[in-house]
């Protein structure tokens, strides 16, 4: 499920590693990858949030959306978007705590930035639409299903089936605030 606070302390994390400021198409790659890692080792995303192909290859829907109004949401407290040549630079203006990120989801954040950060936001753009899951949209978007990336990582339908009972179960006891 997706976390609003969650998600911004995934992002300021993993500038964090970067010297607190990536570029924004690059960091919209590397929190799709973090999400990828997680699904194939838990059959679950560490932002809970919805995925799509757009052109430059696929994004955290709503993540997106708040990045591109920092102005005018509470993250633009924490999160400043910098001029640069194509898309702005996201770097932190103001620390927060951590609190909800398990080990395991730094870990993965942790690894995909190492992984990747010799490579340039193009290069990382590039290597995303080799994925199996991403669809060129054709200037448009097109949806993502979690069970699209699933399929991708090699996973059964039987598999696919219980990550998707677990999340409902998940969900139920979220809506009655267990």
């Amino acid at each position: 499920m997706y976390s609003s606070d969650k998600i911004l302390q995934e992002i300021i994390y993993l500038l964090s590693l970067n010297n607190n400021r990536m570029n924004l198409l690059k960091l919209m790659k590397e929190l799709y990858l973090i999400d990828r890692a997680s699904i194939d080792e838990r059959d679950t995303s560490v932002s809970g949030d919805v995925f799509y192909s757009m052109p430059h290859g696929p994004v955290l829907s709503q993540t997106l959306n708040m990045l591109n109004d920092l102005v005018n949401n509470k993250w633009g407290e924490y999160l400043d978007a910098v001029d640069a040549k194509y898309y702005p630079d996201i770097q932190v203006k103001k620390d927060i705590t951590l609190d909800r990120l398990s080990v395991r989801d730094k870990t993965y954040i942790k690894t995909v930035s190492e992984q990747f950060k010799d490579f340039t936001p193009k290069k990382l753009e590039n290597y995303t639409h080799t994925l199996p899951e991403w669809v060129d949209p054709n200037g448009s978007s097109l949806k993502i299903r979690y069970r699209d990336v699933m399929l991708a990582l090699g996973k059964s339908e039987e598999e696919i089936s219980a990550a998707k009972q677990e999340y409902e179960k998940i969900s139920e006891l979220s809506r009655l605030g267990a």
